[in-house]
């Protein structure tokens, strides 16, 4: 018994061995063609010319209408000139940055009609060949030629906040 306790007594003064853990994410492969180059990781683009996010994970858009956020697979017709290879996007790490789209809607917008990030269909580097479309994807066909509003009509659907 005295030996039991010794060994617990012991098991809080010895040190203990430190674990760290570190959550690295990359998504690359989900991203659009027409997303900005530089991010391993991206959850969001915030679109300041048109007032809009996208949801990267979905792939769907998401625009304010009477204060509710809609959801749609496409740019809404207004907008199918729009080319997503040259506008801003602001990347978002972090789920649900609509919840601050009035400070977004300032601070962003001096990036309108900003036409100087590379989209990721022009980047040559390596680490975007994984993305469908990318016209060093040889096994990919996506839509690495396609602009507006990204080739899928769709319906509506709400989300609440």
């Amino acid at each position: 018994m005295k030996a039991i306790l010794l060994l617990f007594l012991l098991s809080f003064l010895l040190p203990q061995e430190n674990t760290a853990q570190i959550k690295v994410n990359i998504n690359i492969g989900s991203q659009p063609v027409w997303g900005p180059t530089g991010y391993d990781y991206a959850r969001f683009y915030y679109l300041p010319d048109l007032d809009m996010y996208y949801d990267i994970n979905r792939r769907e858009y998401m625009y304010n209408e009477n204060n509710r956020w809609i959801y749609i697979n496409h740019l809404p017709d207004r907008y199918r000139n729009y080319d997503l290879f040259k506008g801003y996007k602001v990347v978002f790490k972090e789920d649900r940055p609509y919840t601050n789209h009035a400070i977004h809607l300032n601070k962003y917008k001096g990036f309108r009609n900003n036409n100087q990030q590379q989209a990721i269909i022009y980047s040559k580097d390596k680490k975007y060949h994984i993305i469908k479309g990318h016209p060093g994807n040889n096994g990919g066909n996506g839509n690495n030629g396609n602009k507006g509003n990204n080739g899928n009509k769709g319906n509506k659907k709400n989300k609440k906040d």
